[in-house]
């Protein structure tokens, strides 16, 4: 099990100092990196000798929990080497002298093997060593579930294709939320009615279906805050969140209608009847999509595969539109634009990512990424959508929302780009 390259000392930087020059910044993060990428290697060097084999299903807990060590530790190395200094008036070669000559060398391997004796054996000891045990041991002799009745799922009419939940945690402010409704004239009204008053329809799914969603609900809730916390995410974390993300894209009564239109002819002419004029009929034709494995992989696939971004804007400048999420087409690869909250988006570009990494890419957007991201997410709200307390309407911009899309790719994709330049080496993937 190698060591993966977290590079969380300029997180940890600017958590302390928030106004800290970034070339200074950038400067003495390469130099904590290096001393926290030592740490941990040499800590899986001590620790190789006495781990033993491990279950295969442990190694995204593992990977998991490396990645919240090499944090911590992150942590505890700016905390020290900043105590009682300032930033400013530290020298760059004195810095690196002090880390990594003899006397440095000294405290960094005895860090490592304080890791390895307290933290990481520990963990193998006390979880990891018994887990596969037991885990080979069922698996020698599975038991059979029994059978049991399953109680029938309680009766809904309120449908939210937009979550409670997730409104009320990141859209609403003592409970009320900021609703903007579009005008004829190009304008918005705002009101503040509950937050449960919004993002819902009448008898949009069956009652088995509002079920299943309930339960994907619950299983991104965690991902979701690890993801504005900047926390690694272990696979199956990340695939709940893929999920979450493409179920509040099929969810959508304005997709929906969009499908049962395309839908109409092909039951007509299929089944006939007068069943595409049934909106029964039709709901149970929309819902075999959440048994179509090929087209949940057609949308999932690319997500999870493709370079994340979380764009982090200083004002709330983002906005909830009514379709929650846009799905689009770059030069034939999708992405991705999911508003979280009225400061933080999630963006999945159209490129491959050379590795998936468990941290994903973290940027501050300037005033005109940020407004260009609002412009694209309120143009694709049907009618209606949220924002902060905070935000301020600003005239809808005269460019087509296919050049304003190209323009935060681009943008995005340069960020990131100079910024992984910036890296010494290396990064937070999934292995």
């Amino acid at each position: 099990m190698k060591a993966q390259d977290m590079s969380q000392t300029k997180v940890a930087i600017l958590r302390q100092f928030p106004d800290a020059d970034s070339l200074l910044v950038d400067r003495f993060s390469i130099i904590w990196d290096e001393v926290v990428d030592f740490i941990i290697q040499k800590m899986l060097d001590y620790c190789d000798p006495h781990v033993g084999d491990l279950h295969i299903n442990l190694r995204e807990e593992m990977t998991l929990e490396l990645a919240k060590l090499e944090f911590f530790i992150a942590e505890k190395v700016v905390a020290d080497r900043l105590a009682g200094r300032q930033i400013e008036l530290l020298d760059e070669g004195l810095e690196r002298e002090a880390c990594f000559n003899e006397k440095g060398m000294a405290k960094l391997n005895n860090t490592a093997q304080f890791a390895a004796e307290h933290v990481w054996l520990k963990k193998y000891n006390e979880r990891w060593k018994p887990k596969t045990e037991a885990v080979i041991k069922k698996e020698a002799s599975p038991k059979v579930a029994p059978t049991s009745k399953v109680a029938p799922p309680p009766r809904v009419e309120d449908n939210h294709f937009v979550p409670k939940s997730f409104i009320k945690c990141y859209w609403s402010e003592n409970i009320l939320i900021s609703r903007f409704t579009k005008n004829e004239n190009g304008g918005f009204t705002k009101d503040k009615p509950a937050f449960g008053q919004w993002g819902f329809g009448k008898n949009l799914y069956s009652d088995g279906l509002e079920k299943w969603f309930g339960l994907l609900e619950g299983d991104a809730a965690r991902p979701l805050k690890m993801l504005l916390s900047v926390e690694p995410l272990n696979r199956p974390q990340r695939e709940s969140l893929v999920g979450f993300i493409v179920i509040q894209r099929l969810r959508n009564p304005h997709f929906m209608d969009s499908l049962k239109l395309q839908m109409k002819p092909i039951v007509a002419d299929g089944v006939g009847g007068g069943r595409e004029s049934d909106p029964g009929y039709m709901r149970l034709v929309y819902e075999t999509l959440f048994s179509n494995n090929e087209f949940y992989d057609k949308l999932a696939g690319p997500i999870y595969r493709n370079e994340w971004v979380v764009v982090r804007s200083k004002d709330s400048e983002f906005v909830l539109p009514d379709t929650c999420n846009i799905f689009g087409i770059y030069d034939g690869e999708q992405y991705v634009v999911m508003p979280i909250t009225p400061k933080g988006c999630l963006v999945v570009l159209p490129f491959a990512a050379p590795e998936i990494r468990i941290v994903p890419h973290y940027i501050d957007a300037d005033e005109l990424l940020s407004r260009d991201i609002s412009s694209i997410l309120i143009a694709n709200a049907k009618k209606e959508f949220l924002a902060g307390e905070s935000f301020q309407c600003f005239s809808p911009t005269s460019d087509r929302p296919n050049n304003i899309m190209r323009r935060i790719i681009f943008s995005i994709a340069k960020i990131v780009s100079e910024k992984s330049a910036e890296r010494p080496q290396g990064s937070c993937v999934i292995s």
